[in-house]
């Protein structure tokens, strides 16, 4: 396997030309090949290893047992093998791994197979292939025909002690070779990554590892809106509604160059995700004192958006959304797709107009693929918990936001002295279960989850308090959201709405015209596009944002992980996929009455927009167009 990587490296060079740190950074890159490597031979092994230690308890391990250890391995190895050579000259053409997406192919197989065997310089990959599976299956059968002569005739009783426990100790140490880590989660893609090259990151993964990974979660059954609406239909509909010409589309089906109208802005931007953050907790009074009296305070001197709604119910979701401008696809994770989708947003946007960007998460990097995903989608430096310090670590989710936001600020300190602006994301966590609430906010009330988000409330408080004594404060636009909302009190609809009600609070002290609050329906899929335009640049927009100070739209959409959700200022339209069961509400009066049949219209309608929007978002999904390449 490190003859293939060697191979791979060798035929990508022309990727690395900028890199300075050459020789460190590749070094890096196949240390991480050999961790892979040695999670792929675990997998292998485990079943032999199985076999052998009870057949040797029985004292039946024999020329049998070698040879047909040896048609396994022989015939494992040679689909590890293919994979591996394959993967050269395919992710030479595609500059990614090999993955479940050449079943796509399955009704050309034959056409697939005659290009493949018309290229000849494919030759030299199956001739090395072939060499590699001819010596591998050599030297297999040299070695057992070794260990059977070194093998006793017997155990003798006294060396079961001895016998047994290391049977145990091998079987142990594969486990933990297929987990390829001690930490909270196993091994994952993500674990290759370490720097801002794309090649790099990638030559570290197993191509077995990542094809394998990539075939189990394409296989997972997602909800879809394939009987709601065509994709044909949907691409159009959506075209329409952000003004865009079919006979335009060269590139993306929504992407539209955003000219500014007066000159940019060398503006700072802080993006603070607040975990659970719904827009009902702040509204909450508990001993007649509100739980977020900071946020609540900060709304009064900013833009406040009180009709703003999550894209989905996980973090993943929101950072997708806010950061990219895409919407969450029901129970899909895009973030965990093994082939990592290529998204344009603030991140990368900001990257390209000279701004440094940095994001600042409290657990561990590989959590949700996000390193890999980030790395490769804008961000160029990320702090994790295995960048702080272990006694800093509260629970299973890491640091707690007081710790995460005083890091975040001394690391923006760092940053801030350049000749260039920075945008920097912070995604925290201390509101969400298991709760650790300081000894200090427990007489806030006597409901945990409503003492730890006084204390997420003042932990920001205190990162304002720092940060206004800055020299970079003046000229920072800070944008705070919720990731998603929470269950907060009676709810009255089966989609419980403070599960996507979040709030979104944007202050700049550079800002004239603040307080101002804006009602119209927007969601996380709005803010790069109303950043952007804060800022005065002009972008290619190729999301499912607005900006909300120029565009009002009609309705918002949002989902769950399975149910749609499209609301205005007083109806909220609901869609479960599993029941087949529609949904009218008039909510602004809280009215639980299901009016679908009274206002089928208004119901068409909401359920064409979001259909619509969920429809196309997944046709740029499924065919790589979330990204305009230049």
């Amino acid at each position: 396997m490190s003859l293939q990587r060697t191979l791979l490296l060798l035929t990508n060079l022309q990727h690395i030309e900028s890199v300075t740190s050459k020789a460190s950074w590749i070094f890096s890159a196949l240390l991480r090949g050999v961790w892979f490597d040695n999670v792929i031979a675990c997998y292998i092994s485990a079943l032999p290893l199985v076999v052998l230690c009870i057949v040797g308890l029985f004292n039946k391990v024999n020329k049998i047992t070698f040879s047909s250890f040896n048609v396994y391995y022989i015939l494992i190895y040679t689909v590890v093998f293919a994979i591996g050579f394959a993967d050269i000259p395919y992710f030479a053409y595609f500059f990614k791994h090999l993955n479940s997406s050449i079943f796509n192919w399955n009704e050309e197989s034959s056409t697939t197979a005659k290009m493949i065997f018309e290229e000849t310089s494919y030759y030299i990959y199956m001739g090395v292939f072939l060499l590699v599976v001819i010596a591998f299956g050599y030297l297999a059968f040299k070695m057992s025909k070794r260990l059977l002569n070194l093998q006793q005739e017997n155990i003798k009783g006294k060396e079961y002690f001895i016998y047994i426990p290391t049977c145990i100790i091998l079987a142990i140490l594969c486990m933990l070779g297929i987990r390829g880590r001690f930490g909270y989660n196993p091994i994952k893609t993500s674990q290759a990554y370490f720097c801002n090259n794309s090649f790099l990151n990638q030559l570290g993964i197993n191509p077995s590892f990542y094809f394998l990974r990539d075939v189990i979660e394409s296989s997972k059954t997602h909800h879809s809106i394939d009987n709601v609406i065509s994709e044909k239909d949907a691409i159009s509909y959506t075209q329409k509604f952000f003004g865009l010409n079919p006979a335009d589309e060269q590139k993306s089906p929504i992407a539209r160059y955003i000219k500014a109208e007066s000159p940019e802005k060398d503006m700072n931007v802080v993006v603070i995700l607040m975990e659970s953050m719904s827009a009902d907790l702040l509204k909450v009074t508990e001993n007649e004192k509100e739980i977020t009296p900071f946020l609540n305070q900060l709304i009064k001197k900013s833009y406040y958006f009180d009709h703003f709604y999550s894209a989905g119910t996980h973090t993943n979701h929101g950072i997708l959304a806010t950061l990219y401008g895409l919407p969450a696809l029901f129970d899909k994770n895009m973030m965990k797709n093994v082939t990592i989708p290529l998204c344009q947003g603030l991140p990368n946007t900001l990257q390209e107009q000279n701004y440094k960007t940095m994001f600042f998460m409290p657990h561990e990097s590989q959590y949700d693929n996000m390193n890999a995903f980030l790395l490769e989608n804008g961000f160029e430096e990320i702090y994790s918990q295995e960048n702080y310090p272990p006694q800093m670590r509260k629970n299973s989710f890491g640091v707690a936001d007081d710790f995460l936001l005083s890091y975040s600020l001394n690391k923006i300190n760092e940053k801030a002295p350049t000749s260039s602006p920075f945008f920097a994301t912070i995604l925290t966590v201390s509101n969400h279960p298991p709760y650790i609430v300081p000894e200090k906010f427990e007489n806030v009330s006597t409901k945990p989850e409503f003492q730890i988000v006084a204390f997420a409330d003042d932990a920001i408080r205190q990162f304002f308090a720092d940060a206004e004594k800055q020299s970079w404060f003046k000229n920072t636009i800070f944008v705070l959201l919720g990731d998603h909302g929470k269950i907060v009190g009676t709810q009255t609809y089966e989609m419980p709405l403070s599960l996507n009600h979040i709030p979104l609070i944007i202050y700049s002290p550079a800002f004239t015209d603040m307080p101002a609050t804006i009602s119209s329906p927007g969601g996380q899929v709005d803010v790069f596009p109303t950043i952007m335009g804060l800022l005065n640049r002009s972008y290619m927009n190729n999301t499912f944002g607005v900006d909300m100070f120029k565009t009002k739209r009609p309705y918002m959409f949002f989902s769950s992980d399975n149910a749609l959700g499209c609301i205005d200022e007083k109806y909220f339209y609901t869609y479960n996929f599993k029941s087949k069961i529609e949904g009218l509400y008039e909510y602004s009066e809280n009215n639980s009455d299901n009016v679908l049949s009274q206002f089928k219209q208004k119901a068409d309608s909401m359920n064409l927009y979001s259909a619509a929007m969920f429809q196309t978002a997944n046709y740029m999904l499924k065919h790589e167009l979330t990204r305009v390449k230049k």
